[in-house]
């Protein structure tokens, strides 16, 4: 018995070492989205696990992300162009974030009793089941009644293809399940189910999968995205023997790095996330102004004596 239950907890410690946090919800703000087409299975949860997307095709759609706080709320938007795709509010109790409203498929929904996500950050293993009430309108309006609930589960981490992504992810779930009034009289169910695979190494939110069914409205919609920084080649971002760090991170003004020793810095470039050079500099420096860059988030550059290395930064 003390044999089998020592292997528990080998076993267990492990676990924790090979699987990484989800440390927030939300996307960086600026973060761009590439719309996809065709079908793959959400099914395979557990430890250690793969999921591979790479049938999926790309559209001409590209959807940016933003990300605004104002004390204890805070709202993330997804736009194609100037155009309101969805939209998630949120408020932080606490350190506990929940789900006040949410806007897929032309629903909006408005949560009297709040929807509980959790306490950032979320573990491989965590799970919640919450009720919720409130109000929807849309194609329809009504009540969505107290026998309704959300669920977030983080099921499974492992490694993730999607187009030229690869790598290590962790992956939360949330599923909705709401009952419906309209009228007073006339019943009905809204189920919206979503999957999110966060980067292990960075935090990024490289994939997001969601299926909103009502069949009351005869919606049946799904939307599944994939972050476009990955269109960038890959060796951008791997350079070996060079420490580049950034001093200021999200960044106003002045956005200032430093390079390990006896590296000499040779040109400096700014890029979006879609990949355009928007600033360069070629010559040995180690602050840029980037005060004239619109809010969101960039790619850095920085070409030297022994190789390029990139980081991204949020300006403000």
């Amino acid at each position: 018995m003390k044999t089998k239950l020592l292997s528990l907890l080998f076993f267990s410690t492990f676990l924790s070492f090979s699987q990484t946090d989800i440390e927030q919800l939300q996307s960086a703000t600026g973060s761009q989205y590439t719309l996809l087409n065709g079908t793959v299975d959400q099914s395979t949860t557990g430890a250690n696990v793969s999921w591979d997307f790479t049938s999926l095709s790309n559209t001409t759609i590209l959807l940016t992300d933003t990300y605004a706080v104002s004390g204890l709320n805070a709202t993330i938007q997804t736009n194609d162009g100037a155009t309101l795709v969805s939209s998630i509010g949120l408020v932080n109790t606490g350190g506990e974030i929940a789900v006040t409203s949410a806007l897929s498929s032309g629903i909006q929904l408005n949560y009297s009793n709040t929807a509980v996500i959790g306490t950032f950050p979320l573990s491989y293993g965590y799970s919640n089941t919450d009720s919720v009430d409130g109000t929807f309108s849309g194609t329809v309006s009504g009540t969505v009644l107290n026998t309704s609930s959300i669920t977030v589960e983080v099921d499974g981490w492992g490694n993730l293809k999607v187009g030229t992504f690869d790598g290590e992810v962790t992956r939360l779930k949330i599923v909705q399940n709401l009952n419906l009034l309209v009228g007073g009289f006339v019943t009905g169910t809204a189920t919206q189910t979503s999957y999110f695979y966060y980067d292990a190494n960075n935090d990024d939110l490289i994939f997001r999968f969601t299926r909103l069914q009502v069949p009351l409205a005869s919606i049946d919609e799904t939307t599944q995205e994939s972050l476009s920084t990955y269109t960038l080649k890959t060796n951008n971002f791997v350079t070996n023997n060079i420490d580049l760090k950034l001093l200021s991170n999200p960044v106003k003004d002045l956005l200032s790095f430093v390079v390990s020793d006896f590296i000499e810095i040779e040109s400096t470039t700014i890029s979006d996330i879609s990949g355009r050079i928007v600033l360069k500099v070629d010559d040995n420096i180690s602050s840029l102004n980037v005060s004239q860059l619109p809010s969101g988030l960039f790619m850095v550059s920085v070409s030297t004596n022994r190789g390029l290395v990139t980081k991204k930064f949020i300006k403000k």
